[in-house]
């Protein structure tokens, strides 16, 4: 009931009649009446939550939208706790909550406006952009808090996919090129190795160099994996049927993994095939088969399927962009162990791996995403514990085109003898390059540094029939050096040799007419088939003397 001396008093003025009164005493209570009305509509079909508690926590209204949210109805809600009920005890980030009332009562000016970590009835957590209002009885001291908030948990999870991202961005960068530096170091270990196997006459130092040459292998692989991770990838792609490669996946794993794991099949893509590089998509599918076994100690399914889907418009799929087209989808389910949320984040990040020690380096998802990456698709992972974990690959499809084998000659011609300019900022390429170059018959120039090579090649350029060019160098790169030894002999015969793995920069390098691009760490014979298989198709002139 509203007081008489709330209101102000009348000015003076004839004597009001009692039926006066009450006709004007109706009409501000139908008056009120109608702005409670109002009031409360306005509250109740807000689309923000709207929430009162007393001062010692207990919620006291609760608006229609809150309900909703919070799967609460009002008859639940009204008289709880808050801490409890939709505030957590505490945050996923480790943040103590059960004191929040009293700190709110105690400090409003830092409360006016907060995000909080919040629980629906049904435990799922969401963000809530908090405005808070003390309110206050007629002798000043707080009586409860009004509350108005949204939800921002859509803008939240957005905004940690879109950190994800530009921390993996970073983290490829970093290991691309530790990648590349990491090359160099091993194609001088195993240049040297080279060396010192064609001039050792005691076979046990035979023996010892095979090994050297053989753990710098494996080094290579994993530096290969970084690179992949970071996207600098291998540029000779070609038409791929995936079907091909799944089966030949699927066997691999029949033969090697636990026999109670059951390994399905259902490739009924009507275009299988894409364009991509063969090997990485196998390693890809290869990876994923293997982390699905891990996950199924004591056996299970593992199954892989093929699909085509079409997508009408740009959409994102996990931090990948697609495009408009026509795209493969392969599926890969397992029915093991599934993952926690925080560590399904965290899958693709290299050297992240739930493993014991010794037993992974965290690198095969992590180039399993730089390879998908690499053929503008995307990969999406689905898991929850216990309950297994789905891996899809979304790859751009293309027209099959039936394969054309080139015929192989009859036999190589005798090794050709070459004048060759080698140009690498590296002291210990440059060094190994020349002796084991000259020790098979060539004879080597090497250069340090663009300028250099330059000033050699401007006056002897018709005494150099091979050019092997690096392609990251201090000041002129490869690309840049290559364009100008092009401007004194429009003849120049290239090679590009590079520690990254062959990315679109070398691609254009190669349309602008080097000859062919190798990745370290190479070896001499891989390296002098590559020139052979040059003079064979033409692009290279047999040398005259």
């Amino acid at each position: 009931m509203i007081k008489e001396s709330s209101f102000p008093a009348f000015p003076s003025s004839p004597i009001i009649t009692s039926s006066t009164q009450g006709r004007d005493s109706h009409q501000v209570y139908e008056a009120l009446r109608k702005s409670e009305e109002r009031y409360r509509e306005l509250v109740e079909h807000a689309n923000s939550i709207i929430l009162r508690c007393d001062k010692n926590g207990r919620i006291t209204s609760f608006n229609e939208y809150a309900q909703q949210l919070f799967g609460y109805s009002e008859a639940e809600i009204i008289g709880r706790h808050l801490v409890g009920t939709i505030v957590p005890a505490g945050e996923s980030s480790g943040r103590d909550l059960r004191q929040l009332i009293q700190h709110v009562c105690d400090h409003p000016q830092e409360h006016r406006y907060n995000i909080n970590e919040n629980i629906t009835k049904s435990g799922k957590r969401v963000w809530i952009a908090w405005t808070n209002k003390i309110l206050s009885g007629e002798n000043g001291r707080p009586t409860g808090i009004l509350s108005i908030g949204t939800d921002i948990t859509k803008q939240r999870l957005l905004e940690e996919e879109l950190r994800q991202a530009q921390k993996m961005q970073a983290i490829g960068e970093l290991a691309g090129g530790i990648a590349h530096d990491f090359n160099n170091m091993i194609h001088g270990i195993s240049g040297y190795a080279e060396v010192i196997q064609q001039i050792a006459e005691d076979p046990r130092i035979r023996e010892y160099t095979n090994h050297i040459l053989t753990t710098a292998r494996h080094a290579a692989e994993l530096t290969k994996q970084l690179l992949t991770f970071a996207r600098k990838g291998n540029y000779q792609l070609k038409d791929c049927n995936t079907h091909e490669i799944t089966r030949d996946v699927c066997a691999m794993l029949e033969r090697t993994i636990d026999r109670r794991i059951r390994i399905e099949q259902r490739l009924e893509a009507g275009r299988p095939h894409v364009v991509g590089d063969p090997a990485q998509l196998k390693s890809a599918l290869l990876n994923i088969g293997i982390n699905a076994k891990d996950a199924m100690p004591d056996g299970g399914r593992l199954s892989f399927t093929s699909s085509n889907i079409t997508l009408e418009k740009v959409t994102t799929i996990a931090d990948f962009e697609m495009q408009p087209g026509h795209y493969l989808l392969i599926r890969i389910d397992d029915n093991g162990t599934g993952m926690s949320p925080e560590v399904r984040r965290r899958i693709f990040e290299p050297f992240f791996t739930t493993k014991e020690s010794g037993r992974g380096a965290g690198l095969g998802l992590a180039a399993v995403h730089g390879t998908i990456h690499l053929h503008k698709g995307a990969i999406q992972c689905r898991s929850r514990e216990g309950e297994g974990s789905t891996f899809q690959l979304y790859l751009p499809i293309a027209e099959a085109k039936p394969n054309t084998q080139q015929k192989q000659a009859e036999s190589l011609p005798a090794e050709r003898k070459l004048r060759i300019m080698v140009v690498d900022d590296e002291a210990i390429v440059r060094s190994y390059s020349k002796t084991l170059f000259e020790m098979n018959g060539h004879r080597v120039v090497t250069f340090a540094s663009a300028e250099q090579a330059i000033t050699y090649y401007r006056q002897y350029c018709d005494q150099v029939d091979l050019v092997i060019l690096d392609m990251i160098m201090p000041g002129m790169d490869g690309q840049e050096l290559f364009a100008f030894l092009r401007r004194i002999n429009p003849m120049v015969k290239a090679i590009l040799s590079t520690g990254y793995s062959v990315d679109s920069k070398a691609q254009k390098v190669i349309a602008d007419g080097v000859l062919d691009c190798i990745q370290k760490p190479f070896t001499y014979d891989r390296l002098s088939k590559k020139i052979e298989e040059l003079i064979l198709s033409g692009q290279l002139a047999t040398p005259k003397g």
